[in-house]
């Protein structure tokens, strides 16, 4: 039955509904959007004949989520669809087919969007933004993806995460990477990376108006797909940086590299935050103590969680403290909007003297 319900003669319209192609799929978009802070959306199956169905007995809604997948005519079917829908019916189509295509025939028939599965939290919450008019779609798609790396407490790995992290991706993956050490004070990956040279970051934070040019100069090329922004390690006093130019490196990085990787101390210096809070992709490297429980709840607290469409992973790095008091995984996985995510063990690194 409909949950819709009438007030003073007219029926409410539900904001959103989706249509997939079986139960199975059902369960993995109900979790994106509860993710996405839409916990009472109704995730139903039976692809465009069921969405068709569905609202000739009940008001269209808002935005209509619908799969094509086993639809023979998926044009005409909804075409059919539309006209039962109306105009103020926003439809977005999903399926497996990367048919380009396909794609501007929608366009044409007048579909918001189309989403190749299995589609990601982020590109599904940036289509939902178009649709309330809050993203612009073309703008938002051209921008490159920002990660945030960042260590729960001192020596839990967060810096061999990120490392490893840009050679998967530049390495493995072949895409542009750049990587900026945002550690100014104590910064690792100009050791990690084997590089001898001064990074740039310090120049790039002291300029007012960052162009790419400048940037192009100032980063420091690690290999062909892989560039660095880093800061040699200083005891004297930093100069202070500006939150603006922090935001404004990471925007011009976005429009030059598919992927930007923030190395963030967690001193959280001036703009680190910010930094965390807008990016993309969270990753919080954790181990198991009580201290760490507590740093997590902190951080989690101050950048949300990923109702906007950012993801957070917290990983759990099985690190060298084996006799640290533990706490459960439970006490991690139980702070709001936090799951414990993955669990990985690095190796310890043996010091020699010469």
């Amino acid at each position: 039955m409909s949950d819709i319900t009438l007030t003073d003669g007219e029926a409410l319209a539900q904001p959103l509904v989706a249509f997939v192609h079986d139960a199975r799929e059902a369960a993995g978009v109900s979790d994106l959007l509860s993710r996405l802070n839409q916990q009472a959306v109704p995730v139903l199956s039976g692809g465009i004949t069921g969405a068709r169905q569905w609202c000739e007995l009940n008001v269209p809604p808002r935005i209509l989520l619908v799969d094509l997948d086993d639809t023979h005519w998926p044009l005409s079917a909804l075409e059919e669809l539309l006209g039962v829908c109306g105009p103020t019916t926003q439809v977005v189509a999903a399926g497996k087919a990367q048919d380009i295509g396909l794609y501007r025939a929608l366009l044409q028939i007048c579909v918001v969007d189309y989403l190749v599965k299995p589609f990601t939290l982020d590109l599904l919450a940036t289509t939902l933004a178009k649709c309330e008019g809050q993203q612009a779609g073309p703008e938002y798609a051209r921008m490159g993806r920002t990660i945030a790396v960042v260590s729960a407490s001192g020596g839990c790995g967060g810096s061999t995460v990120a490392m490893g992290l840009s050679r998967l991706l530049s390495g493995e993956r072949h895409l542009p990477v750049a990587l900026v050490d945002y550690d100014r004070r104590n910064g690792d990956q100009l050791l990690l990376q084997e590089q001898t040279e001064d990074g740039g970051l310090a120049a790039v934070l002291e300029t007012q108006e960052l162009d790419t040019r400048l940037l192009q100069r100032a980063l420091l090329r690690v290999d062909t797909r892989l560039h660095m922004l880093a800061q040699k390690p200083a005891l004297g006093e930093l100069s202070p940086v500006d939150v603006d130019n922090v935001l404004n490196l990471g925007g011009v990085l976005c429009r030059m590299f598919n992927q930007v990787i923030w190395d963030l101390p967690n001193s959280y210096p001036t703009g680190a935050l910010e930094v965390l809070s807008y990016a993309d992709l969270r990753i919080i490297v954790t181990e198991l103590t009580l201290q760490d429980a507590r740093n997590v709840r902190r951080i989690l607290h101050e950048i949300g969680d990923e109702s906007e469409g950012q993801h957070l992973l917290l990983v759990h790095n099985q690190s060298s403290f084996a006799n640290t008091a533990r706490s459960p995984a439970t006490s991690l996985s139980s702070s709001p909007g936090a799951r414990l995510t993955w669990c990985c063990r690095m190796p310890a690194t043996r010091w020699r003297t010469a």
